[in-house]
């Protein structure tokens, strides 16, 4: 599990306008992206995941999604592995911006479900490109190592 502050991500979680994939790296993080608000179960918080029941609480929200909104404070995002669940931090905090930018442009055509669905169960012809984009990842935050 990630977790994250990034600030394109925080505006889907306040306004109730959803967020959705709109280019297919984003597609990893799913076509339901749900909203967890704090205050519906805890009330008036500092807005942290400071206990148990507010994590369980939380992780009811992901539920089978990849990404789930934290209102007003960013994002939680679940992979299969490390890889997994950076590379859908950044390609999801990559498509809020995008996505934002499109919707002052006009209509947005958002990926299809079946769009979706084939990003995520394709090999890409094996793993040498997701590879790649590790090492570059791990070399960037200086983590060359792991």
């Amino acid at each position: 599990m990630v977790h994250n502050h990034a600030y394109d991500v925080i505006p889907f979680g306040v306004t109730g306008v959803p967020l959705r994939p709109i280019f297919h790296t984003a597609a990893r993080m799913g076509g339901e992206i749900p909203v967890w608000d704090i205050a519906e179960k805890f009330g008036d918080t500092n807005m942290l995941v400071v206990n148990l029941d507010q994590g369980r609480d939380l992780a009811k929200s992901l539920g089978d999604n990849r990404v789930v909104l934290m209102r007003g404070h960013g994002c939680a995002v679940a992979g299969e592995s490390i890889y997994a669940a950076v590379s859908s931090s950044i390609y999801t905090q990559v498509n809020a911006r995008l996505q934002m930018m499109a919707m002052q442009m006009g209509d947005v055509t958002y990926l299809a479900p079946g769009e979706i669905e084939a990003h995520q169960t394709s090999t890409y012809g094996g793993t040498a490109g997701r590879d790649r984009a590790w090492e570059y990842l791990r070399r960037r935050a200086g983590c060359e190592d792991l």
